[in-house]
């Protein structure tokens, strides 16, 4: 018998299988560790959200338009059918399977940078999300987020799909509208992403209208204006410091009918107006955005991919409600910037260079700011809200807090120049006669 022929793949096929497995290894092993973290006994209280959610579907016998009003309606439709998936009224598995839908979207994050050649922004995504732990089981932020990622990914190759990734994004949390700012212009991508917006999220907000009612369309938005000064946010740092360093207890923090953790005290107010301020500024520079994607008819891959990472970096550290699942919004958006875009006009290397070292740094201090986050809770947050507080756990909510702020500054220069040095590049001149005649003799 002849022998076999043996058949060796080629070297790139067996390099992608090996760096594909790799990926399913780093995020099975990362997960597992996560699951870990859960089981610790100052962790696994970090279910009360979603036992939250389940008393208002399951025990509350009132309307949709009457329950969780703090939320948009789109979200009481999703957990709806999880409580009928989990159980019905009994909803015995609402908690489990609400935890495993929160990690298939982390999965399909993960294959999606990786099928679109993020290689680097892959890694990044998986450790990231473990960085931050396994509150994003528990809180239904990886839909916004993951929204926010699919539609930076495909704003080029997909642009309906894109808009309509914005507008169901929006449909969950509100703020994601604006990332359609920088992706706006008047080429037939830009047109098709606004329309696509626009129909799907007025698709959506009239469903939320007819089946509920005005007041319960805009309930999320009152409900966040009456809100106090979460003891997380980046304008609580220095009452919360004040409140380490008295003694007379001036400054109290306390549970609010908000089911947040908030402070009050001297000094509370000027804070808490600073910080609406600051929102409106992040709402300025939206809107600068998409007036500048509009003048240039649009804005290159790896700027608009910037834009998102300032504009929601800057509504993270302005708001003064700040909780740690908000970080994965970022993350999906800063993920995309990790490697590079094709078809993308291109600005001279050096500038490319920079904008992608500054990028890197930006990735960076956000990693930095993922991992003080799970430190501060749930690993320390008994002593950050206790009486009296512990001055190792007020630290790290700071330096969380700063490394916040230095994410959104660096980030802020890497947009600024992707936005100088990123242009078309210019016509070729066209050739003269007498030069046509030339360059045709020399090449004889």
């Amino acid at each position: 018998m002849p022998d076999r022929q043996v058949i060796t793949p080629p070297r790139n096929a067996r390099a992608d299988f090996l760096a594909a497995s790799g990926i399913i290894a780093l995020w099975a092993i990362t997960r597992m560790l996560m699951l870990r973290i859960f089981t610790l006994p100052n962790s696994n209280y970090i279910v009360g959200d979603v036992n939250y959610y389940k008393w208002w579907l399951t025990s509350s016998q009132l309307p949709v338009s009457q329950i969780l009003q703090e939320y948009p309606v789109p979200v009481i439709w999703g957990m709806k059918l999880l409580v009928w998936a989990s159980g019905g009224q009994g909803a015995t598995y609402f908690l489990p399977l609400f935890a495993v839908t929160m990690m298939t979207l982390d999965a399909v994050m993960t294959l999606a940078l990786w099928r679109a050649g993020h290689r680097f922004g892959t890694v990044w995504w998986v450790l990231f999300v473990f960085a931050l732990g396994p509150i994003m089981w528990f809180r239904f932020d990886m839909v916004p987020a993951v929204c926010m990622g699919l539609a930076t990914l495909w704003y080029r190759r997909h642009p309906a799909a894109c808009g309509a990734a914005i507008a169901v994004g929006a449909s969950i949390k509100l703020w994601p509208a604006l990332l359609i700012l920088p992706m706006i212009g008047r080429n037939r991508p830009a047109t098709r992403r606004l329309v696509s917006f626009a129909v799907t999220g007025g698709f959506l907000a009239l469903a939320s209208l007819v089946t509920t009612s005005w007041s319960r369309l805009v309930s999320p938005l009152t409900w966040q204006s009456d809100r106090g000064l979460q003891i997380e946010s980046v304008p609580a740092s220095i009452p919360m410091i004040q409140r380490l360093f008295e003694s007379a207890g001036e400054h109290v923090v306390a549970m609010s009918r908000f089911n947040a953790y908030e402070i009050t005290g001297p000094g509370v107010s000027l804070w808490t107006a600073l910080s609406s301020l600051l929102m409106a500024v992040a709402v300025g520079v939206a809107v600068i955005l998409g007036v500048t994607s509009w003048q240039r008819d649009g804005l290159s891959h790896r700027t608009v991919a910037l834009a998102s990472t300032v504009i929601i970096g800057a509504l993270i550290v302005s708001n003064k409600t700040l909780s740690p699942q908000y970080f994965v919004w970022w993350g999906a958006a800063m993920a995309v910037l990790l490697d590079g875009f094709s078809g993308e006009p291109e600005a001279p290397e050096a500038s490319l260079i920079r904008v992608r070292r500054t990028g890197a740094v930006a990735a960076g201090a956000l990693f930095l700011t993922g991992v003080l986050t799970q430190c501060v809770y749930p690993l320390s947050y008994g002593h950050v809200i206790g009486t009296p507080p512990q001055g190792w756990a007020i630290s790290l909510l700071v330096a969380r807090n700063a490394m916040a702020l230095l994410t959104v500054a660096v980030a802020g220069v890497a947009l600024r120049r992707s936005l100088a040095d990123t242009r078309p590049l210019p016509e070729p001149v066209a050739d003269t006669l007498p030069e046509k005649i030339g360059n045709a003799a020399r090449s004889l």
